[in-house]
């Protein structure tokens, strides 16, 4: 095993949470790291004992340092989980408690009946009360009724009353007069029920309001104004918005609207609290908008510029200042401007994305295409350009020099792109281009570093162009374009390149790391020239 000798099996347990390129990437960056300092003490004494030596009495213990840098990583989602269950514990005792005291509530309105059932039987053993009896309940029921289907109308469910649910109620209502409503089980006037059970409804329905007002306190109404960028500002119609609430797994939420014919994206009224919201367009470009806050008591609205049509194909073209050396030997420069995402277990993938600016906001446009992959160009060293082919995943297919069709320009979507990797490849080795799919890293020379360090055109940390960005180390590092020449064997001294002349210096290195990102934009109405100066 190559120094240091730290593998997966270093870190803690595996767990299901955890992102699949995690240990991996830190395993990556942290040898990159031990091997450049362990290169610098190289440079001061050949010795290699004694420069490990040095190195791990600087930095320490690389197996300690690779699970620290896995608990910082995973800390917050153990401590989630940890909090989970402690929520989870607390909800479970809470619904025993619940069960309880139902329990102890139905135990005790079955006493109450009971109760009731007694008085019933005394009051039946009244003869000269049994008229007015009966005419009192009728009169009552039918208060009831009445009250009871104008609130089952209402949008809320019907509180107990008294403690009791309807079911009892009505059978109470139906059976006696007594202790139900606190009165004495003896002959009782119709005018004096009727009273205590509108007065019981009236505070029933004030109760009903108190909690309602209650419940739509804190909500608040969120929508947005979608206008397209044009000089009419017409509303823009058909957009779909997905509002995602920012939270824990109980407290987030995601709702899905469609603009109206007056561009509105109306959600309704919704918690106060931190939001974000994902706009797509009919014909697929997309724009998110992040760190939405909603205040409590206010409405949040928002006006958003759209772009009125989907972006068209213009024709881009290619400018490379060949060294006579370079346009003698007839060599290719190709350009990769897709991104890769990480799968976990070191397997990658690619995609292709552009942007365009549509007001202050960036829009961008999924361009891959399974069948067809996009986002690869060849350029010959007259700056003619091809689409250079790939596989159905993306991969690098060999290629028949006499067989590449080269034209002057090529077609592409309008938008900004970014172009992160550049390799330069003679003739007749583009036969052998596969062999750069299962190329893993490059020695290469980066300004202001002494040395040459480990390039992964694959990793998405190193690659630019992706999201983020950056390592364990020395802070969020942006990356740059990195040309390569993976086939260096019939490069000479000779060909007068500067780029060359760096690379050679160093037998080891592969290529080197621009200061800059290459950043190209294709618009219509203007010469897409896009300059690539290997000299510079």
């Amino acid at each position: 095993m190559a120094w240091p000798e730290i593998s997966i099996e270093d870190f803690p347990p595996e767990r299901d949470d955890e992102p699949t390129s995690l240990r991996q990437d830190i395993l990556d960056e942290l040898t990159d790291h031990f091997v450049c300092a362990f290169n610098r003490e190289l440079l001061k004494n050949s010795d290699e004992r004694l420069a490990q030596e040095r190195v791990i009495k600087q930095f320490g213990d690389p197996v300690k340092i690779a699970r620290q840098l896995w608990f910082d990583a995973m800390k917050e989602r153990i401590m989630s989980q940890r909090i989970m269950t402690g929520i989870s514990a607390v909800m479970a005792v809470c619904c025993i408690a619940v069960v309880g005291i139902a329990w102890i509530l139905m135990r005790d309105s079955q006493l109450v009946n009971r109760q009731m059932l007694d008085q019933l039987a005394v009051i039946a053993d009244r003869p000269q009360a049994d008229s007015t009896v009966v005419k009192s309940l009728q009169s009552t029921n039918e208060a009831i009724v009445r009250e009871l289907r104008i609130l089952a109308e209402s949008q809320r469910p019907l509180q107990p009353l008294n403690g009791m649910g309807m079911s009892e109620m009505m059978g109470t209502v139906g059976g006696g007069v007594g202790g139900g409503f606190g009165m004495a089980a003896k002959p009782a006037e119709p005018s004096n029920i009727n009273q205590q059970i509108l007065k019981q409804l009236e505070q029933l329905n004030q109760k009903q309001g108190d909690q309602e007002s209650t419940a739509s306190e804190g909500m608040n109404r969120i929508s947005f104004q979608l206008v397209q960028d044009n000089k009419d500002k017409k509303p823009a119609v058909g957009f779909t918005g997905n509002l995602t609430k920012s939270g824990n797994q109980t407290d987030s939420f995601t709702l899905e609207a469609v603009t109206n014919k007056s561009g509105k994206l109306d959600f309704g009224k919704l918690p106060w609290g931190k939001y974000y919201l994902n706009l797509k367009a009919p014909w697929g470009e997309s724009f998110v908008r992040w760190q939405l806050t909603v205040i409590p008591g206010r409405d949040y609205s928002q006006t958003i510029m759209c772009p009125s049509a989907a972006p068209e194909e213009v024709p881009v073209q290619f400018q490379v200042n060949w060294s006579k050396t370079l346009k003698t030997k007839g060599w290719f420069l190709l350009c990769d401007f897709r991104q890769t995402r990480s799968g976990g277990g070191g397997i990658f993938s690619y995609f292709f994305n552009s942007t365009r600016k549509v007001g202050d906001d960036y829009w961008m446009t999924d361009q891959n295409q399974p069948l067809k992959p996009r986002g690869v160009y060849l350029v010959d060293s007259d700056n003619q350009v091809s689409l250079c082919p790939l596989t159905e995943d993306g991969r690098f297919e060999d290629i028949d020099p006499d067989s590449v069709l080269e034209k002057p320009t090529v077609n592409m979507l309008e938008g900004e792109y970014n172009l992160p990797v550049v390799y330069l490849i003679p003739n007749k080795d583009l036969k052998q281009l596969s062999l750069l799919n299962s190329a893993n890293s490059y020695k290469v020379i980066k300004k202001n570093r002494v040395g040459t360090y480990s390039y992964k055109p694959h990793n998405v940390s190193q690659r630019a162009g992706n999201f983020g960005g950056g390592g364990f180390f020395g802070g969020q590092e942006i990356p740059t374009t990195a040309i390569l020449v993976p086939f260096k064997r019939d490069i000479t001294p000779s060909d007068s390149a500067d780029f060359f002349n760096t690379v050679l210096r160093n037998e080891n290195a592969n290529g080197i790391q621009l200061p800059k990102l290459l950043k190209y934009s294709a618009k219509k109405d203007q010469l897409n020239l896009w300059e690539i100066k290997l000299s510079d």
